[in-house]
């Protein structure tokens, strides 16, 4: 049986460089399996949010639909339960088959990724690890992508998109940190992500092993 690493947080807390950075540190072969290589390359560009069809996928909608520049909220429409089970599914068929998984992830309470991550990764050696930098560093973070933003789509169009990011990027911290069992929580407004992935296979070498999802069996049961 292998294991599967979660390191979870909203935009612009680094998890994906964080990620790079375990993987490339590990002296074996582990896997990198993100949530949005899963939705990027295994279905079509037109179901993700800002597509076409985004709309019966994962999307972001306004609480106020007369107020679409508001405070917004994800919703899994038509498919994206079924797609989030599949890629649990994915992930626990790779650690049952003795593989080291590492996963960027969106552990939202409400939808219920966090959830349906216990229901079907839980019978498996998990570490959850939460970046969890400043709220100040992070609106700093996402407000400097605007300037390559502009490059391709424009001023106006970049602004908005970058507004839409930042109000989810409020929303997923949010759901995020309902609760606090985590395994790991590191402030990756101190920490670059060479010292973060350290830290993190420093306690998958050396334990000691993660107890988080067994604590979110039972705050969450099914």
């Amino acid at each position: 049986m292998g294991q599967v690493i979660i390191v979870t947080g909203t935009t612009g807390s680094g998890k994906t460089t964080t990620c790079r950075e375990i993987i490339a540190q590990a002296e074996d072969v582990w896997l990198h399996f993100g949530v949005d290589l899963f939705l990027g390359q295994c279905i079509s560009r037109k179901f993700i949010d800002g597509g076409t069809h985004s709309g019966t996928s994962m999307h972001m909608v306004p609480d106020d639909p007369s107020d679409p520049d508001g405070p917004a909220h994800m919703s899994f429409g038509t498919h994206g339960e079924g797609l989030i089970a599949t890629y649990h599914e994915m992930v626990a068929a790779a650690a049952d088959s003795g593989q080291t998984v590492v996963l960027d992830h969106v552990m939202t309470v409400d939808p219920p990724i966090l959830q349906d991550a216990v229901a079907r990764l839980g019978h498996l050696p998990v570490l959850l690890v939460a970046l969890k930098p400043p709220q100040d560093i992070l609106t700093e973070r996402i407000a400097g992508r605007i300037a390559e933003v502009e490059k391709v789509l424009g001023k106006e169009q970049a602004a908005r998109n970058n507004a839409g990011t930042r109000r989810a990027s409020e929303f997923v911290y949010r759901e995020i940190f309902r609760h606090d069992c985590f395994d790991m929580v590191l402030d990756t407004g101190t920490l670059g992500p060479t010292d973060a992935a350290k830290a993190v296979i420093d306690r998958v070498l050396n334990g000691p092993p993660g107890d988080s999802f067994a604590k979110l069996a039972k705050l969450y049961p099914n």
